[in-house]
């Protein structure tokens, strides 16, 4: 893996927050993307749970990525990824496992053009992490992404921990303010989970594969020691709570 700066720059760490999105200046390794691939492709041929099919019942999603073998690991990991995450989310970080987590199989005609935030409110949020390992076009379905949108209202409807933009009429007149964010093989792309986003429609004859994970920094105030649902990938989990005084 390359990186251009060992962590981001200044200006693009406040691109990120005012826009709610970066394309990382770094690109996995190819040896890296072949072998996270064929395991990929493995695991979906095997039919090793956990996964979930698509309406036709297309097998398209590999959940517990980061559980399933060292590869995921290596990628989720990473430390120049870590190094970026860390300019955003401070020292102490966190890999959600129980929030995305998993590698998509896009097939041919697969849609979910739906905007969505994947969070319900600003005080917890999460940093998505995108790693393409095939290039992701407009003609295969790639990110679509609503800039700023992480700053519209909140309206508080759950939808599997977040929000679905059509179904609220205070959003309607920005729907069709959507732009693709095409991501060559091996790239990495964040955004802010309450950024609205969609895929967009596969419309080619092969599938698109790639990894979606989530990352937050520690809570200071949470004083377990450990959590079934979350790791540390980088720094310590530390309690500043009033209370240990």
């Amino acid at each position: 893996m390359t990186l251009v700066k060992s962590k981001l720059p200044v200006e693009q760490a406040t691109f990120f927050r005012r826009s709610g999105y970066l394309k990382l200046p770094l690109r996995l390794d190819e040896n890296i993307v072949r072998e996270a691939i064929a395991q990929i492709k493995s695991d979906a041929k095997q039919q090793i749970q956990p996964f979930r099919c698509d309406e036709s019942g297309k097998l398209h999603r590999l959940d517990a990525i980061y559980q399933r073998h060292n590869i995921f690991k290596q990628i989720l990991e990473h430390p120049e990824i870590l190094d970026c995450l860390e300019s955003l989310l401070g020292p102490n970080i966190e890999l959600v496992l129980n929030r995305h987590n998993h590698a998509t199989l896009n097939h041919r005609g697969a849609s979910s053009i739906r905007l969505h935030r994947d969070v319900l409110q600003w005080s917890r949020d999460v940093v998505t992490a995108a790693f393409f390992l095939e290039d992701s076009t407009v003609e295969n379905g790639c990110t679509w992404l609503i800039p700023t949108s992480q700053y519209l209202p909140f309206v508080g409807t759950p939808n599997n921990g977040g929000t679905w933009m059509d179904k609220h009429s205070i959003f309607a007149s920005l729907i069709e303010q959507s732009l693709p964010s095409p991501m060559s093989k091996g790239s990495v792309l964040l955004f802010d989970s309450l950024a609205f986003h969609t895929v967009g429609t596969n419309n080619t004859s092969r599938t698109r594969i790639s990894i979606t994970a989530a990352y937050h920094s520690v809570d200071e105030l949470d004083e377990r020691s450990e959590s079934v649902n979350k790791v540390i990938v980088r720094g310590t989990r530390l309690y500043r709570g009033n209370d240990q005084y």
